[in-house]
């Protein structure tokens, strides 16, 4: 069977033709090879939808996870051979063959023996990182044929590229700058081809009003609802952010309820380059005040937690599955897709915090971070705000007050444009 253009096989069929016994204990695959008089036997360990495997010796991560089908484990063929190097010798060795330019272009082919057929699999490990699984073995002319792949591609944009060699290869191509890379395998072998990657505009912001509808989120002394106040801001946000240039959606744009789940999703599928949602406070200590904003990770403070469960108690309106938060952030942190953003969202915060204090002329109560389910699965640089304490009577009179709430709308869309600035040189490597 293929997946994802890269062929599998269930481990029973490998491990039996090895010689040796398999067996499923849970989420967990056994296999154990047997030994002989010198040389003991040797167990490995697998898991279901995990790359990683436990080989006798040392740890091996697999080029994709394996998969379940039919309570049948299969693994991919790809790296096949690092698991068990008695396979090795059935494989074919790699060459290079020849690397060239065209333009700003390289290109530079592997192949093997007249008549062998290759197997490759390209992964994009950042925009200055990509790397190349391919089923065939390499030795040390191949490692140093490598390292002629950055002197004659003159142009400069690769500046590295290092193999990792043995039973199955793996090539790891390094880039000055960013650049777009693509392998493929043909009649010929693996062909490679890589090119800077053209300069990326921030251009979508996707801004999120707090509650909504049945949901009010806090309610003031007065009874201003937060509901009401951070719409107002978040308009007032959009309308700056759009006369700079930018295409701004809301996630809601009337008094209605959207799930928490609904808004990441509409992030995503507009392909939205920052995510800001935008709340008001309460706190039970009345004096509490000023501006602070959030991102996502751990909650290090009670005041941290605190805050999470006050935003995130909307789920009680949502299906109860949607509840399994708690245990699920660190398989989210670990997610490299959403991970790639932590520092830039930690950054965005930051941005924002500077700017909006002394515009709205507001306590400055920093930067935090803590897990919102509104953050969640947004991949993207994405912040939560909370512009002032409704539970404070000075400042919901202050929120309450339509130049306050454009002082706070200012300063939030400033320091978004201040961070655009700065990220955009970032991810253009410039």
């Amino acid at each position: 069977m293929s997946d994802a253009g890269v062929d599998y096989v269930a481990l029973t069929q490998v491990i039996e033709a090895l010689g040796g016994k398999s067996w499923r204990l849970e989420n967990r695959f056994m296999a154990v090879m047997p030994g002989d008089s010198i040389k003991p036997d040797r167990e490995y360990v697998f898991w279901a939808d995990s790359g990683v495997v436990r080989c006798p010796d040392r740890e091996v991560r697999l080029i994709l996870p394996s998969i379940v089908v039919e309570e049948q484990l299969y693994i991919p063929v790809l790296g096949l051979a690092e698991v068990f190097p008695e396979m090795d010798l059935a494989m074919p060795l790699l060459r290079l063959v020849d690397v060239g330019e065209l333009g700003d272009t390289v290109l530079f082919r592997y192949s093997a023996g007249e008549g062998e057929v290759l197997t490759c699999h390209g992964e994009v490990r950042s925009s200055l990182e990509y790397r190349i699984a391919v089923g065939a073995r390499s030795d040390s002319m191949t490692i140093e044929q490598a390292n002629l792949i950055p002197i004659l591609a003159s142009g400069g944009l690769v500046q590295s590229a290092l193999v990792r060699g043995g039973a199955g290869t793996v090539i790891h191509l390094i880039f000055r700058r960013p650049a777009v890379c693509r392998a493929w395998c043909d009649s010929a072998g693996v062909l490679v081809k890589a090119w800077p990657r053209p300069d990326r505009k921030v251009q979508r912001i996707v801004l999120d009003p707090g509650h909504g509808g049945k949901d009010p989120g806090a309610v003031g002394r007065q009874g201003t609802m937060e509901k009401t106040i951070v719409f107002d801001v978040t308009r007032r946000v959009k309308h700056r952010l759009e006369e700079h240039g930018f295409d701004v959606l809301l996630t809601r744009a009337r008094d209605e309820y959207v799930p928490l789940g609904a808004r990441s999703e509409a992030a995503n599928e507009y392909k939205a380059d920052v995510f800001v949602s935008i709340h008001a406070n309460a706190a039970e200590n009345r004096d509490a005040c000023g501006f602070e904003t959030f991102f996502l990770s751990v909650a290090k403070t009670d005041w941290e937690r605190a805050v999470a469960a006050r935003e995130n108690a909307v789920l009680e309106y949502e299906m109860p599955d949607t509840v399994r938060f708690e245990d699920e952030l660190e398989l989210i942190l670990a997610d490299l897709a959403q991970n790639e953003f932590l520092t830039e969202s930690s950054e965005l915060a930051a941005c924002i915090q500077e700017s909006a204090v002394p515009c709205a002329r507001v306590k400055d109560r920093g930067v935090k971070q803590a897990n919102f389910f509104v953050l969640r699965n947004n991949y993207m640089p994405a912040v939560l705000v909370e512009c002032g304490f409704l539970s404070n009577k000075s400042e919901e009179k202050l929120l309450l007050t339509p130049k306050h709430r454009e002082r706070i709308a200012d300063g939030v869309a400033d320091g978004i444009i201040e961070f655009i600035r700065h990220y955009e040189r970032k991810i253009n490597g410039t």
